[in-house]
């Protein structure tokens, strides 16, 4: 069987301060299907169709990994999207740029949308609930937006190339997430002391986007 894929594309931007610097990351999804895998097949005007075969799993491909350099101003910062959104290799994907809304990011999307940062999404990282933000983007808790990460390396779909500068960063940030508890009980979700997690939320937004975006069908994401 002959399965089509079907290419999105997403970046995720993890804002930094003072002391750590701000990381993006451009994902890609890869999603298999087949001809009428909706159940019908169009041809025949509706008959239904039970496959008797496994279509492959989605996989995720980090296909950059970078950070700002430490103390670049924030419209510096904004101008180096604007710029990897320019590549002809991602700009046919149209991609959404999901940055973090929380904290000093609702004057830095600010920012960034005086800039002109096409397609910007503004995500509040909570430590529970999800849905709409007041900025018209999304809530949505840390530990979910990690754990979907976790899962996906788990299961294999999750993809970087060990040429990036960052990966090693990413797979120790990721092995390092932990899950801690305040004195009355409260979960609270981050690297352990002393650590970051600055590339693992970056990814972790571009993949939020790629689960909720429109998807177009067309060739590998070059980034050469």
């Amino acid at each position: 069987m002959k399965f089509i894929e079907t290419r999105n594309v997403a970046v995720g931007v993890d804002l930094g301060q003072s002391r750590d610097p701000t990381t993006l990351a451009v994902m890609e999804q890869v999603r298999y299907s087949v001809p009428g895998d909706d159940g019908y097949d169009p041809p025949r005007h509706g008959r239904y169709i039970a496959p008797d075969f496994e279509i492959p799993r989605s996989q995720y491909n980090i296909r950059l990994l970078e950070q700002a350099p430490l103390g670049e101003s924030y419209p510096a910062q904004a101008r180096r999207i604007k710029s990897i959104l320019s590549r002809e290799s991602i700009a046919q994907h149209a991609p959404r740029v999901l940055i973090d809304y929380t904290g000093v990011g609702r004057a830095v999307y600010d920012i960034f949308k005086a800039e002109r940062v096409p397609r910007l999404v503004p995500v509040t990282i909570t430590f529970q609930g999800d849905g709409r933000n007041d900025a018209g983007g999304y809530s949505v808790p840390k530990i979910d937006l990690v754990s979907k990460l976790q899962a996906l390396m788990h299961t294999g779909c999750l993809h970087m190339p060990d040429s990036l500068p960052l990966a090693k960063v990413f797979r120790r940030e990721l092995l390092d997430f932990r899950v801690s508890y305040t004195a009355v009980g409260n979960a609270t979700f981050g690297a352990r002391e002393g650590a970051h997690d600055d590339t693992i939320l970056a990814v972790a937004l571009a993949v939020y986007g790629l689960d909720g975006q429109g998807r177009i069908g067309i060739g590998p994401l070059n980034l050469g």
